[in-house]
């Protein structure tokens, strides 16, 4: 019988891929090197696809991420999330879900007061709900005091505004007038969040309305219409518009709103509750494609179906649906390959491809501790080992994405264009969230850095407070408005709890550099102030835009340089994003041509160059390949990160556009006051509103409490353009779901760039940001700069600094600059300090397996540390020769530190050796066929024999001038991806083959030799990458002059496809052997 092939079979079972346009051959296939395929429903809440084993990873030992046991956390009840108004959306967000009280803020720890009742004793569902109650609204805490002012008040002016418009008897067809149902989906998300309001108000101490016997009446005749017959989310409803409220908005509105009012609610409600949620969530693995088909959830969206279903659990005392949940969400835990999720790096992506640490990562990071603490010590208790990955996440992801409480606009993605939810909201959030995650942590240590770190946040964000208000809309017909707290009764009380600890001391922002290759980001952080890059590539979207959110965000990821000051934390939440002019962010090169809203939105660059390398820690060189989406304007641009500098090059700008192009140098928001000075080469500008002037010779630039501006050509810069614009914006040209009713916004910018001209080709410009210099610093720094420009083309971008003893240089073509050579692109730092080299090397474009680099350099004669990815080739002549090990990481950096003294190193010896043969075989009815010509060859293990889908690679080395016994490492590199619909990533391992006599046009599944002896094992995922598998042993053993290696999965796995020999380009099979 022939056995049913799945797609995935059927892609890696031809040699040719159907594509849409027809058949490609695959030995022509192009397919980005790391661009993941995109899934279904692309334009709301896209998933990607979900992790298929654990990841193997072969970062540099430096870089080697340390596990956080999170076992035996005694079980403590839930904290609760501050409650935030709901604002005017076309779609309520799943951000405002949770600031409306959801899992993404607040605390898991029940007050010591609260004790759970007689039943939550006895009663495990019980024991849940009142930790989940606690959890929505702070639980039995003392509103008395005067921190709680505002937010009791903010509750009860909410409640009286619903309560005073809410619709009631028969006849109606919505609660609320100015939220019709039946066409627009986030209406109901928003009638059940008011609804949500009014039951806070009904169980938290303190307001006009706790235990009202008519609330606790309108309340549940409002969930009972909402569920009923004919209600808009009864179970036989059909989807429509979006199924994000579906699913997640009003499901988990839904059961929160059941649970504060569990105690009122009938046995009959309860059940009809609960059949509303499980008509709409089945299944948390699955994501709705409305109005009726599906596809996988995955990364935060599946975290928020697994919330919804614990949940209803809990209100429906149902343990199938809560293991259910449990069950779901640990797919979602281990580090990600490919697609959404958490990477290796701390990177987090979603919807295939946008830097979302700061949004969607905050309710990955948020859901998982909130289950993961509300289960503790239950029989649900999640004890999935994977879940360090994510507690190690968090300190090396997640907390370096926020600087003085604000959460860093390069990772919150579209949420910059919403006027209700600035970094400081998202960073105050963040602090909630650490908090959590200090309680969930048996590392006493880390708890009490994570204190530590969540103190400072809180202390430094002046502009989210837990005494702030803001004014949240009650009537999104008339804009009718009340005043509430940003924070909430239970973000006020778990923040209180650190904030009036004195045995916590808030900790300082570290200083500290750091890079996510795997969502094109970079974040440098030195006292007083920190520098965010944002890029794209291949695999990294320029920007997102979805329901009509963030309609102007074209130029956030060419390479905006978002620059935070320690004096100035209002920089981008002061109306930044609806005033700002968006073809002039700092940082980027832009063509000045007009673009229409959305214009560009989900699109990749198909360029491969984004990264850099980090020293040390504390130092990094990033750069990118810049390639418009709207023009033909290409560029390449570094950024290289020094102590109290940021060094700042672009090369090969060029155009036919006819529009100028812009390189904008610094556009600062000014605030209402705009008193900040402009000097240039010394002499004070008379700026002001509509003022600008274009300078040549310009050595020099200061704006006061910003920073200075130093231009490294040696006559001075020319065509630099000074602007100070007053800019008049509103939130709704940035955000079609803002309020119509918000007034305009201005704000003055002073400005610098460089006017590249139109149709500029080969244009250049240098210069160094210096963040918190003075007019007389700035000055000081231009006469004598310990900075100098050694190449600035297209092929290397490299500098020197003097005082520092650095060297970087970003290499897009193999190629030599500032003594340092490299075999292939790649990006190098060095130091020289006390004695000691340090060279730092990645490989940005993911492309090659090894680098070869060589630095000028002599009397280093011992090796102080180095990475295991990191071989010395040479220390003699006056050079450093290294091989470097690039492949299979990812745009991870590799180092190795160099003495003077210490124990004298032993050069080795390199070899790499292209295989004499390579093929594979297949099982069932392919089992006499040979494919010893094919381009590529195929893995897949699926634990069954004769079912025409095991395949097995079989490779075969020359070891001739290798002697076997001098061997200390062989490493087998295969270039490839997983080509399968089961998921897309697998593990691939290298065996011993039992003889080596076949041959490559002859050998067949009939007649292939036995796999003996598992070696190295490797991970690999969709996208295109090389995989290194450790055959040291097989090697060292070798007796006959050959290296027959197989390569087939130790258990059952997905099907992953390799480039062969026949492939070239550089792309087939190699084996790495290092002797010495």
């Amino acid at each position: 019988m022939t056995a049913q092939r799945s797609l995935g079979e059927d892609r890696a079972r031809h040699p040719l891929l159907r594509t849409r346009a027809g058949l490609v051959p695959r030995s022509r296939r192009v397919r980005s090197r790391r661009r993941c395929p995109s899934p279904p429903n692309a334009t709301a809440g896209r998933p990607g696809p979900g992790p298929a084993g654990r990841r193997v990873s072969r970062r540099p030992a430096a870089l080697a991420r340390t596990r956080t046991s999170i076992e035996g956390i005694p079980h403590v009840s839930i904290p609760p999330p501050p409650l935030n108004p709901l604002p005017h959306l076309p779609q309520l967000s799943r951000r405002r879900l949770l600031q409306l009280g959801g899992a993404g803020l607040g605390a898991l720890l029940l007050p010591l007061d609260a004790a759970p009742g007689a039943q939550a004793a006895t009663d495990p569902y019980a024991a849940l709900r009142t930790a989940w109650s606690a959890y929505l609204t702070g639980g039995a805490v003392n509103t008395s005091g005067s921190a709680y002012t505002a937010a009791i008040s903010g509750l009860n002016a909410e409640a009286a505004a619903f309560l005073s418009s809410i619709q009631t008897g028969s006849g109606i067809t919505s609660l609320w007038s100015d939220l019709p149902l039946g066409s627009v989906s986030a209406n109901m998300s928003s009638s059940f969040a008011r609804l949500k309001t009014l039951a806070t108000a009904y169980v938290t101490p303190g307001t006009d309305y706790t235990g009202s016997s008519s609330v606790a009446s309108t309340v549940l005749a409002g969930l009972d219409f909402m569920t009923g017959s004919s209600g808009p989310y009864r179970p036989s409803a059909t989807p429509y518009s979006n199924w994000w409220d579906w699913q997640i908005g009003s499901s988990q509105l839904l059961e929160d709103t059941a649970v504060l009012m569990y105690a009122q609610l009938s046995s009959t409600q309860i059940a009809n509750y609960c059949a509303s949620i499980d008509a709409f969530v089945p299944d948390p693995t699955k994501q709705l494609i409305v109005p009726s088909s599906s596809t996988t959830s995955t990364g935060a969206n599946r975290l928020d179906e697994c919330r919804a279903v614990i949940v209803r659990g809990a209100l429906g005392s149902d343990a199938t649906a809560i293991s259910a949940g449990v069950s779901a969400l640990s797919p979602a835990l281990p580090l990600v390959m490919c697609g959404d999720g958490l990477y290796a790096d701390g990177s987090f992506t979603q919807h295939s491809g946008v830097a979302y640490t700061g949004t969607y990562g905050a309710i990955y990071f948020g859901d998982i501790v909130a289950l993961v603490l509300l289960l503790q010590g239950s029989q649900w208790a999640i004890t999935d080992p994977n879940l360090a990955d994510v507690f190690t996440g968090v300190a090396d992801g997640y907390a370096p994405m926020v600087y003085n409480g604000l959460m860093l606009d390069s990772v919150r993605g579209r949420a910059i264009s919403r006027y209700n939810q600035p970094d400081a909201s998202d960073g105050f959030s963040a602090a909630l969230t650490l908090l959590r995650y200090a309680q969930a942590s048996t590392d006493q240590s880390q708890a009490a850095e994570w204190k530590a770190t969540a103190k400072g946040w809180l202390q430094r964000n002046t502009v989210r407070t837990i005494a702030s208000t803001t004014p949240a809309i009650v009537n999104t017909t008339t804009g009718q408005s009340v005043t509430v707290s940003t924070a909430g009764v239970a973000g006020i009380a778990l923040a209180e709890s650190v904030l009036n600890d004195s045995s916590v001391t808030a900790a300082a922002e570290p200083t500290a550099h750091h890079q996510f290759p795997n969502m094109a980001r970079a974040v440098h952080r030195r006292p007083g102030w920190a520098y965010s890059i944002a890029m794209c590539s291949d695999g990294i979207q320029r920007y997102e835009v979805i329901n009509g959110e963030n309609l102007h965000g074209w130029y956030t990821g060419d390479g905006m340089g978002y620059l935070y000051l320690d004096n100035d934390v209002a920089q981008f939440n002061d109306a930044y994003w609806d005033t700002v002019n968006p073809y002039q962010l700092p940082g980027t090169t832009a063509d000045q041509g007009t673009l229409a809203n959305s214009a560009g939105q989900a699109t990749k660059p198909s360029t491969t160059w984004v990264g850099g390398s980090t020293l040390n820690g504390g130092y990094g060189a990033v750069g990118m390949q810049l390639q418009a989406y709207s023009t033909n304007l290409t560029a390449v641009k570094s950024w290289f990160c020094l102590d109290d500098a940021v060094v700042c090059l672009g090369a090969g700008i060029s155009s036919t556009s006819g529009n100028h192009v812009l390189t904008t140098v610094e556009n600062r928001n000014l605030h209402t006051t705009g008193n900040n000075t402009l000097s240039v080469n010394g002499t004070a500008q008379s700026t002001g509103p509509g003022w600008t002037s274009t300078l040549n010779g310009v050595h020099w630039a200061s704006i006061s409490g910003v920073g200075g501006y130093y231009f490294l050509w040696p006559a001075g810069a020319n065509n630099v353009v000074f602007s100070e614009t007053s800019d008049t914006g509103n939130w709704r040209s940035v955000n079609s779901g803002a309020p119509a009713t918000l007034a305009n916004d201005t704000r003055p910018y002073l400005s610098i760039a460089f006017d590249h001209g139109a149709n500029p080709s080969g244009a250049t410009y240098s210069y160094v940001l210096l963040p918190n210099y003075t007019e007389a610093q700035t000055a000081s720094y231009a006469s004598a700069p310990s900075v100098s420009v050694v190449s600035n083309t297209t092929t290397v971008q490299a500098v020197t600094d003097s005082a520092l003893g650095v060297t970087m240089a970003n290499f897009f073509a193999a190629g030599t600059a500032a003594g340092v050579t490299v075999s292939a692109p790649a990006s190098v730092s060095t130091r020289t300090s006390g004695g000691q080299l340090t060279i730092a090397v990645s490989d940005p474009t993911w492309t090659s397996a090894t680098v070869q680099v060589t630095v000028a350099a002599s009397g280093y004669t011992a090796i102080a540390s180095s990475d295991a990815t990191v071989t010395v080739l040479s220390s003699s002549g006056g050079q450093i020769t290294l091989l470097v090990e690039t492949g299979d990481s990812r745009g991870a950096t590799h180092s190795v530190t160099l003495a003077t003294s210490g124990t004298a190193l032993t050069p080795a010896s390199s070899t790499l050796l292209t295989p004499t043969a390579d093929t594979y075989v297949r099982d069932g009815s392919y089992a006499a066929t040979n494919y010893g010509t094919a381009t590529t060859f195929q893995v897949k293990n699926v634990n069954s024999a004769g079912t025409g889908y095991n395949r097995i690679a079989l490779l075969k080395f020359s070891l001739s001038g290798v002697t076997p016994s001098a061997v200390s490492r062989a490493i087998l590199w295969l270039n490839g991806n997983v080509e399968d619909s089961g998921g897309n990533q697998t593990g691939v391992t290298a065996y011993g083959l039992g003889s080596d006599t076949w041959t490559e046009t002859g050998v067949t599944w009939n007649n292939t030799p036995s796999t003996t002896t598992a070696y190295g094992t490797g991970q690999i995922s969709n996208t295109y990458d090389w995989v290194g598998l450790d055959v040291t042993a097989l090697v060292k053993a070798s007796t006959d002059g050959t290296a027959a290696i197989g390569v087939w999965q130790q258990s059952a796995g997905l099907a992953a496809v390799f480039f062969s020999r026949e492939q070239g380009g550089g792309k087939g099979p190699v084996l790495e052997v290092i002797s010495g």
